[in-house]
């Protein structure tokens, strides 16, 4: 009995690791991008305070959030509404999720209404993050839409405020781009340090590099010529037809390969 209550702790402990794994790969190298809401830019029509009845600025609705706005804390008018900012749409538009960034995230509302200035739906948000919300039902035939607050001490200030009628999704992160692989010319720098300390060296192709460290380990190795014929090719090479170098096995002390 033990051991198979065992066996099945262990598939529900394998199964919540595969979940959770699945979950953060999801998450990795994505990100949302919240532009492209119904209010980006926009001005919005500031209805209490101060201010009252001037449009705000694009603080709200800019996408920073490092930018914000004041709506003045709620005082009891004849109407009884809140302290709020609005936007009339030009045609009615279909709402499916808001986003929200304020300093608290207690007694606000966002309102829609239609056409006729008629409240069609009525949210009571308690997610101010700046994270992306569904609303609780789409709301259809907005031409209206208002963020009200009812605290009567301080003012709301609001980093962030959209509505959208499509569902962000999001998107991988892009891969950087590689480094261009600089192209090889199959070629290399050989010096050689004599036990002298002379230094001796030589533009060569790898093939005549790969040459001379055969020639070198073989030699090594106990067996092969006593000395190996660099050809200098056109270094310092004058009347002559060729030039080779001739370096003795016991006097290298050591060697470098530097390909280019």
């Amino acid at each position: 009995m033990k051991t198979t209550l065992f066996k099945k702790a262990g598939l529900l402990i394998a199964a919540f690791m595969l979940v959770a794994s699945l979950v953060s790969n999801a998450s990795v190298g994505a990100t949302v991008d919240y532009s492209g809401g119904l209010l980006d830019g926009k001005k919005l029509f500031n209805s209490g305070g101060p201010t009252n009845g001037v449009l705000t600025d694009t603080e709200m609705t800019d996408n920073n959030e490092s930018t914000s706005f004041l709506i003045a804390k709620y005082t009891q008018g004849p109407s009884g509404t809140f302290d709020h900012v609005n936007y009339d749409f030009t045609t009615p538009q279909t709402l499916k999720a808001y986003r929200l960034k304020t300093d608290r995230s207690n007694g606000i509302v966002i309102e829609l209404y239609d056409n006729a200035g008629i409240k069609i739906k009525r949210f009571d948000i308690s997610t101010t993050d700046g994270s992306l919300v569904e609303f609780p039902e789409i709301a259809t035939g907005v031409s209206k839409v208002s963020l009200a607050h009812s605290d009567t001490t301080q003012p709301l200030k609001v980093y962030e405020f959209n509505v959208y009628d499509q569902i962000p999704t999001p998107q991988p992160e892009p891969e950087p781009e590689p480094e261009p692989e600089q192209p090889s010319s199959n070629r290399a720098i050989l010096v050689v340090t004599m036990n002298t300390g002379l230094e001796k060296e030589f533009d060569l192709s790898m093939q005549e590099v790969n040459s001379f460290i055969d020639w070198y380990e073989t030699k090594q190795a106990g067996s092969g010529k006593a000395s190996y014929a660099i050809d200098k090719h056109d270094n310092n090479r004058g009347p002559f037809k060729s030039r080779k170098d001739y370096v003795l096995f016991d006097r290298i002390l050591t060697f470098e390969v530097s390909e280019y």
